[in-house]
């Protein structure tokens, strides 16, 4: 359930100080030229929502427009097959926007978004953006580099899959979600690299198995250390073959 939330500490014992809202959206790209008085304007009364593991935030019955603010964890945007398969068009993290906003040319139209860890959301009106966007056009300009940037990633994921086999797919998908801090791909299952890329959970386990073999990777627990670079990158070679 949605609810007001607003000076709480994110622990239950209270041992880590209350970061006001105003302070963690500044964080935001799109919204980092905004000044506090303005962004509290914006989100004045926002309604924020604690979602544990497997929340549904939003279905493709949904009928309003929002936009939803992710402060903390991860949202898994996603389409359902069918015969009830799973196909994860995006990932959201932390300091990232997502929701359903035509006026920003974004789209979540038969799409489900699920929290796959203990995340905090906040979420806008239309007429709150609306405001926003006619007092700062800057914002408005970042907001629509974010959503074509959210495009081009898609057309690459399309290219992906209409050209690579499993084996290059993986490849870009590691290359594409690796931390160059720590040389690894952190908090996917098997199950849910398989929704990204279009294929069984078995097939991406198999497939792991033998890039560990050939050592271009190690495996760990919801980890990937990526050990060649250079060899996975060889890997997507025949996406951009079909490509050209």
């Amino acid at each position: 359930m949605w609810r007001r939330l607003r000076q709480k500490p994110e622990n239950a014992g209270g041992k880590r100080e209350p970061v006001p809202l105003t302070q963690y959206l500044r964080k935001v790209d799109v919204f980092q030229s905004l000044t506090m008085e303005e962004i509290e304007a914006l989100f004045r009364g926002t309604m924020l929502r604690e979602c544990a593991r497997g929340t549904v935030i939003f279905t493709p019955e949904e009928s309003s427009e929002r936009l939803f603010v992710l402060k903390r964890g991860h949202v898994d945007i996603y389409r359902l097959t069918r015969r009830g398969k799973r196909l994860v068009i995006r990932r959201i993290g932390p300091s990232s926007i997502f929701g359903e906003m035509g006026i920003l040319g974004q789209s979540m139209q038969g799409c489900f978004a699920e929290s796959t860890d203990e995340s905090l959301v906040c979420t806008a009106t239309r007429e709150d953006v609306l405001r926003v966007l006619k007092d700062r056009p800057d914002v408005a300009t970042r907001l629509l580099e974010t959503v074509g940037n959210r495009v081009k990633a898609l057309e690459e994921r399309l290219e992906q899959a209409v050209f690579g086999s499993v084996q290059a797919r993986l490849a870009a998908f590691l290359l594409a979600n690796l931390d160059s801090s720590t040389g690894a791909v952190s908090g996917y299952t098997h199950e849910e690299i398989g929704d990204t890329i279009g294929a069984l959970r078995s097939t991406v386990t198999e497939e792991l198995n033998d890039m560990q073999r050939q050592g271009l990777v190690l495996l760990g627990q919801k980890q990937i250390r990526v050990k060649d670079r250079e060899a996975l990158q060889a890997l997507t070679q025949e996406i951009d073959a079909g490509t050209g």
